[in-house]
């Protein structure tokens, strides 16, 4: 009998599992579409010129005003020596620089320049229309709610990972 069940929590646990799987691929592909769509439509200038990640680390750095290169892979979990090339190639187009920490010489910052300063500000304003054009679909209780999931979904990913990576 405690064969039976534990072979039935198993394969509860499998479908949800696959099912979480399959919700997670379809809301990064729906999200895509629709951010990406309004986002491609917009863009204009020095924006054309970024890479499909690009805009998004800008955004990261624009926020946090300075941060380090490993924080900046946490939030897109891109590995070490992709980050570095994205920066890389940043710097070379004028949006960042990096400077030394002076309290630890090892610890390097990333900060906007004031050309990626402009091109975070323009990213707010698109961001900004973007979300109007979603207001008018969707009404203020949908989007309390949809924030509240997505705080649980990382919340619940937190968890997992905190002990996953002991």
């Amino acid at each position: 009998m405690k064969n039976m069940d534990k072979e039935e929590n198993k394969k509860t646990l499998t479908d949800r599992l696959e099912k979480i799987g399959l919700l997670s691929i379809e809301r990064e592909s729906l999200e895509n579409k629709l951010f990406e769509k309004g986002f491609k439509e917009r863009v204009s200038g020095e924006l054309k010129e970024l890479s499909k990640n690009q805009p998004h680390v800008i955004r990261i750095i624009g926020l946090s005003g300075e941060i380090m290169p490993s924080t900046i892979g946490l939030y897109t979990g891109m590995e070490k020596s992709t980050l570095t090339r994205m920066v890389d190639d940043l710097q070379k187009k004028g949006l960042v620089y990096r400077k030394n920490d002076p309290e630890d010489r090892r610890k390097v910052m990333i900060s906007l320049t004031e050309k990626g300063q402009a091109c975070f500000v323009h990213l707010k304003q698109l961001a900004e229309e973007n979300a109007e054009e979603i207001l008018q679909v969707v009404d203020e209780k949908e989007i309390e709610e949809y924030v509240k999931s997505l705080e649980n979904v990382v919340q619940f990913l937190r968890k997992l990972n905190g002990s996953l990576s002991k």
